[in-house]
């Protein structure tokens, strides 16, 4: 993850906005599965799709296929 994306993801925490962070999220998970750390990619994948089931975010269907497709979720 790069250092601007991780104060992103600190200043979301920090505001608590969670539509912030199923974005960002979503971002550092597709950063680390560029870089083929494709555990790195689901840890961040998960918290995407946590924040995104807790706003009804309409993403959370693609994060879940994600999870799904890497054989982290049923």
């Amino acid at each position: 993850m790069t250092k601007p994306l991780d104060e992103k993801l600190l200043a979301a925490h920090a505001r608590d906005d969670k539509t912030a962070l199923v974005l960002l999220y979503r971002e550092a998970a597709d950063l680390a599965e560029e870089t083929g750390d494709i555990d790195a990619a689901c840890f961040y994948l998960v918290h995407a799709y946590i924040f995104g089931l807790e706003t009804a975010h309409p993403e959370t269907p693609e994060l879940h296929a994600r999870l799904k497709a890497r054989g982290r979720e049923s």
